[in-house]
């Protein structure tokens, strides 16, 4: 028997026949194993000895793969380890995002009127202001830690999931369904959550794995602007930051390694988010 288009036994039977699909999850769970294991499997201990002099800015050799930084740090190590912050951090903004704006978009979209037109003006007016700018001024004001990039982030893709999921939702409360759960005098929250929020799970489910990858690019990007850091963990973008100086000097792999790196898992992200997104077209 044939499968509806909109059930998600078909949309999961879309996503096996992907090959983006396939490949952006193979390039992502690569860099979670890391994250999870990356403790048993750098050859070096991700922090360094600060005194090791003798090996600084050393180029890629059998002993370190991807030399070493300025420090005498193994990079590969640094590298591998690193990705245990960006994911971390990006997958908790991602999540506080995806459920404040998933909330605030039912709520907007099903009321509409008075509540739609007071939140929508707030909403357009974060919605302004460039992310990576929101972020800087933010945590200017916060002072650099993880916790406030996390909420950062969360708050401001709040408002963009929000619209989508307000538009969704606007399609979705004329239909029949809606109107039979208002006639047998279901609460608004049963309908919002119970018979509404089930119909626009693709929707979300698409909005989470895009922002995912802009979380991903927003930490990087502050990190290598120097907000929101712990300069005592391995992190991709500040590595980049420390060495870019050292290009002119022909010293290029604690710069190409991180970037790499940063290419790989954005890419990966990207990948499996369009094939998603075909998925529930």
């Amino acid at each position: 028997m044939a499968l509806p288009a909109t059930s998600l036994a078909y949309r999961w039977r879309v996503l096996r026949r992907s090959t983006t699909f396939w490949v952006g999850s193979a390039i992502v769970l690569m860099w979670v194993v890391f994250a999870i294991f990356g403790d048993f499997v750098t050859p070096y201990e991700p922090q360094g000895t600060p005194q090791d002099i003798l090996n600084r800015l050393q180029p890629p050799s059998s002993e370190h793969w991807f030399g070493t930084d300025d420090l005498g740090r193994d990079v590969l190590s640094r590298v591998l380890a690193g990705s245990r912050r960006v994911l971390t951090v990006a997958l908790a903004a991602t999540v506080i995002g995806t459920v404040l704006g998933t909330a605030v978009g039912l709520i907007v979209g099903y009321y509409g009127g008075l509540v739609d037109d007071v939140i929508g003006r707030v909403l357009d007016a974060f919605l302004s202001i460039p992310l990576v700018i929101t972020g800087m001024l933010a945590l200017a004001a916060l002072g650099p830690n993880t916790l406030g990039v996390i909420i950062v982030i969360g708050l401001v893709f709040t408002p963009i999931i929000a619209k989508t999921v307000r538009a969704a939702v606007l399609g979705e409360r004329q239909l029949d369904y809606v109107t039979a759960a208002q006639l047998r005098k279901e609460s608004s929250l049963y309908i919002l959550f119970v018979e509404i929020l089930p119909n626009v799970m693709g929707v979300v489910i698409v909005e989470f794995t895009v922002r995912l990858g802009y979380a991903i690019f927003t930490v990087l990007a502050l990190s290598f602007l120097g907000l929101g850091i712990d300069p005592t963990v391995p992190d991709w973008g500040l590595m980049i930051y420390q060495h870019y100086g050292y290009l002119t000097g022909n010293i290029w792999w604690p710069v190409l390694f991180p970037s790499l790196a940063i290419a790989s898992l954005v890419v990966g992200v990207n990948l499996v988010a369009d094939a998603i997104g075909q998925a529930f077209e």
